[in-house]
């Protein structure tokens, strides 16, 4: 990044930046910061919340922040990036104030759900992380953002990604069915749906395939039903996921399982809207939210693997919905990521944004209207990557924080 392109940063981002209150608390800020994107979360489709990194306590400040105003604006429709069987246990707990359900959580070390006949868990490249998963913390860390959403007025929770453990929708459908379990036809789709013995995870992926749950609409009616169906697709692209991902030797050999992990988010993104209505609030990294291009591109093995859209790019360019979009960026710190070959310590070049925001030593939250930001600049994210994009075609604001931390449990 040239000197000229530098100092014009520095002027706007003194000219534009908001500074907010050191040490920042989502859940107490005031939210007058705010008001100025009224007019255009009014025009869209779709609000995006985008962090650079899942593993620092602050993710859940940036995301309470954004959602108390959302909330009241009738925004209560939230999905994560995160199992679709999660996402409806969280939904029941948001109806429920029952916080028994943080610990049913199939993303988050419960069991219950799984086979004991096979091994569902990675083997690959990925073992590495899921036996260093910081499993307490995470929940921790998730709960604190749940509690404060439910208080904010958030109404329903959707999960649009892969349940990494599959298994949770057996659970789930068998509760919803339960009250209407005597009636034949749901007596004969619980036993289809029972687990064979033996069976391998594409077997079992195959087996769920024909089901057919719109057969329940009758005993159950068309919305336990509906449930019903979203839940085993869900479950059958997560079988399907994990036969890609799981045992891959290397992080390169993972691309053709990110290619469809981002797919199967496109098909639960469009299932999370068919149930939370127009207004949903999307929360995840940001770069499967970003709305153009290929930011990670050849450089690492990023959302769509290098082979598909990503699902930012696919709602905006390819469905041509309005997308609001925040992004969540940081100066120094040190994050909870699980790898342990990759760094957990942020150290960003001088020339990246956010370095020059952190010359401010403040968080900020940052409006994208000047034309400068049309211009590509290196943003960094999580193990000290960086992508190049022109901030203005990605997202509306950045929110910035000088330094984050690992969760906490």
């Amino acid at each position: 990044m040239g000197t000229l392109l530098l100092s014009a940063l520095r002027e706007v981002i003194a000219r534009d930046a908001i500074a907010l209150p050191l040490p920042f608390d989502g859940a107490t800020a005031d939210l007058a910061a705010l008001f100025m994107f009224d007019e255009r979360l009014a025009r869209a489709d779709v609000v995006c919340l985008g962090e650079m990194n899942h593993f620092i306590h602050e993710k859940s400040d940036f995301r309470l922040f954004f959602a108390r105003w959302l909330a009241a604006r009738g925004w209560t429709a939230f999905a994560e990036e995160l199992g679709w069987s999660d996402g409806a246990r969280v939904s029941r707990y948001l109806a429920s104030g029952d916080e028994a359900v943080f610990a049913r959580l199939p993303s988050f070390n419960y069991t219950g759900h799984l086979r004991t006949d096979r091994d569902d868990l990675p083997r690959g490249v990925l073992k590495a992380s899921r036996e260093h998963y910081p499993v307490a913390a995470f929940v921790a860390e998730q709960s604190r953002f749940y509690r404060g959403l439910r208080g904010a007025g958030g109404m329903r929770f959707f999960g649009i990604d892969i349940d990494g453990a599959p298994g949770g929708s057996y659970e789930d459908i068998r509760a919803w069915l339960a009250p209407f379990a005597v009636d034949p036809a749901v007596a004969r789709f619980l036993q289809a749906l029972a687990r064979v013995p033996g069976e391998d995870a594409l077997q079992e992926a195959q087996r769920l395939r024909v089901i057919d749950a719109s057969l329940l609409a009758g005993a159950v009616g068309e919305a336990v039903a509906r449930d019903v169906r979203f839940s085993l697709d869900a479950l059958i692209d997560s079988l399907n996921y994990i036969v890609l991902a799981y045992s891959a030797p290397r992080y390169d050999a993972l691309r053709p399982a990110m290619a469809f992990r981002e797919n199967a988010m496109k098909r639960r993104f469009t299932a999370a809207q068919a149930l939370g209505g127009d207004k949903l609030v999307l929360m995840g990294h940001a770069l499967h939210l970003a709305k153009q291009g290929d930011p990670v591109g050849a450089s690492g093995v990023g959302p769509g693997g290098g082979q598909v859209s990503s699902l930012g790019v696919h709602l905006a360019q390819e469905r041509g919905l309005k997308l609001f979009s925040v992004w969540m960026l940081y100066g120094a710190g040190r994050d909870s990521q699980p790898f342990p070959d990759l760094p957990r310590g942020a150290h960003y070049a001088p020339d990246t944004l956010n370095a020059i925001l952190a010359e401010r030593a403040l968080p900020l939250l940052l409006p994208l209207s000047d034309p400068i930001f049309q211009t590509p600049v290196k943003i960094g994210h999580m193990y000290n990557a960086t992508v190049s994009v022109a901030p203005q075609q990605q997202a509306d604001a950045i929110f910035f924080l000088p330094e984050v931390s690992p969760l906490r449990a």
